[in-house]
């Protein structure tokens, strides 16, 4: 099986979840992933810029200098719907950077496929029990429903990391320094990923 683009993927999934008016990436924003190194930058001139990229389950602005302040790590705290670092950031990566992973992923659901798995053992008695309510109704060729509603609905879950930013400067730990207060209160131990 062959994936689609990450652009295509980037650009569905950011359209059903927030429509078209939240957030509208150029293209030069979604990229696929690769190895790179600036080594000076004309806003940083003393500092090394690191492209990194990175596995699975792995945002590169928990090591980031600029998480605190920067619009597109607020972008993606607003789709894993977590607290905000800062409410207002004001620095903005620069055009065509940061690229943004989305990885949507269905969930193995074992109350659906209970579901599913009660459904048909129930299905005589069900079929049984809508065709002597349509003969006691006189309905003819009507369709047979049950009493019964089965939820076979499963979970998908989306995933947000940046794997790569023209802007990068490495601080390791910087997120977990400084982390929302409604995250250090609910889970102090919490170990981003």
């Amino acid at each position: 099986m062959t994936m689609p683009p990450m652009t295509s993927v980037f650009a569905i999934a950011l359209g059903l979840l927030l429509g078209a008016e939240a957030f509208n990436p150029i293209s030069s924003h979604i990229e696929p992933v690769r190895n790179s190194l600036i080594s000076l930058s004309s806003d940083l001139p003393s500092i090394m810029l690191c492209r990194p990229t990175t596995s699975l389950h792995m945002c590169i602005c928990i090591n980031c200098v600029r998480v605190t302040n920067c619009s597109a790590y607020y972008f993606v705290e607003e789709q894993h719907a977590q607290p905000h670092i800062n409410k207002n950031p004001t620095w903005e990566p620069r055009n065509g950077s940061p690229t943004i992973q989305v990885h949507i992923r269905p969930n193995a659901d074992k109350k659906a496929e209970m579901e599913l798995e009660k459904m048909w053992n129930e299905h005589e008695s069900q079929t049984r029990q809508a065709e002597a309510a349509a003969a006691g109704e006189g309905r003819v060729d009507t369709p047979l429903v049950g009493d019964k509603q089965y939820d076979l609905s499963g979970i998908t879950s989306y995933e947000y990391d940046v794997v790569e930013c023209e802007d990068f400067v490495e601080e390791r730990g910087a997120w977990v320094k400084n982390m929302p207060e409604e995250i250090r209160l609910a889970n102090p131990n919490f170990v981003p990923t």
